[in-house]
């Protein structure tokens, strides 16, 4: 069992301490055998490792080949796995252009698309007739003007 005795002395701002600790001789090699009792255990996980050296040895060994037998494989792998991006690509490809092409066909087949084309070819004809019109009027004002102007004159 421990025992403490302490005196204390303040002088300004200053205090003195002085003490006294008095404990079992069994108190203070308890907390030695603790030290002891974790080395020795350190000690004796140590020496159990070559026990273990050839089954990590092993581990470590078969790590390896595969590690080797990965490297020789790895182009093929990357091969076969480029061309497999390849073929997904085009597949993707080819589902947006038949997608798009079905679009196309249905807005080429529907009534109001072709409506809307016929009436466009029908005011590109007027168009057409209208500025045939506007030609011949302008040709017609040219030379009525120039009449005009030879009776003044």
């Amino acid at each position: 069992m421990a025992t403490a005795k302490t005196e204390t002395k303040k002088t300004g701002n200053t205090v003195e301490a002085k003490g006294d600790v008095k404990f079992a001789l069994p108190d203070a090699r308890r907390g030695l055998y603790a030290y002891v009792g974790a080395a020795d255990y350190a000690v004796e996980q140590i020496r159990s490792l070559p026990r273990y050296q050839g089954a990590v040895v092993e581990l470590l060994r078969s790590q390896v080949k595969d590690l080797q037998y990965q490297a020789r494989v790895l182009p093929q792998t990357l091969r076969s796995s480029i061309t497999d991006v390849q073929g997904r690509v085009t597949g993707t490809y080819s589902e947006f252009a038949n997608r798009g092409e079905k679009l196309v066909s249905n807005i080429r087949k529907d009534p109001a698309t072709q409506a809307a084309v016929e009436q466009t070819k029908t005011a590109k004809s007027q168009v057409k007739a209208a500025r045939t019109s506007v030609k011949k009027a302008a040709s017609d004002a040219e030379t009525a003007t120039e009449k005009a102007g030879d009776k003044i004159g």
